[in-house]
């Protein structure tokens, strides 16, 4: 059976994850990447940003643990982080997203059209 073009993205994203291996890694700090990249894919057009402080709530995770993941996928050049003022607007958080390829945007638009035209 043949992927999606929306499978196809996930695959591409996630494979540079797997294919990675830091120093001492193991499988399931992997996963927990995994994981995390898939959270911030599906929750970075929410009105409330994606940041490490929402993401240990929601995953009952330790914000340190979450924070040590996070490195790597931005080492990775998976997720990039932009300064915006955090809740109580007087210091600084970091917005989470997913940094695309030239690859990868050309999939998103190829879904973005497909998808318009099923309207």
């Amino acid at each position: 059976m043949q992927q999606n073009i929306s499978q196809q993205l996930i695959r591409m994203l996630v494979e540079r994850i797997l294919a990675e291996v830091f120093p001492g890694e193991t499988g399931a700090s992997r996963v927990q990447q995994v994981g995390l990249f898939t959270l911030v894919y599906m929750l970075q057009g929410d009105r409330e940003p994606v940041t490490a402080a929402r993401l240990a709530r929601m995953t009952g995770q330790a914000a340190g643990d979450i924070g040590v993941q996070l490195k790597k996928l931005v080492d990775l050049k998976l997720i990039e982080r932009t300064k915006i003022p955090n809740k109580q607007g007087r210091g600084r958080a970091f917005a989470l997203s997913i940094k695309h390829t030239p690859k990868t945007r050309r999939l998103l638009a190829a879904i973005d059209k497909a998808t318009k035209g099923k309207r």
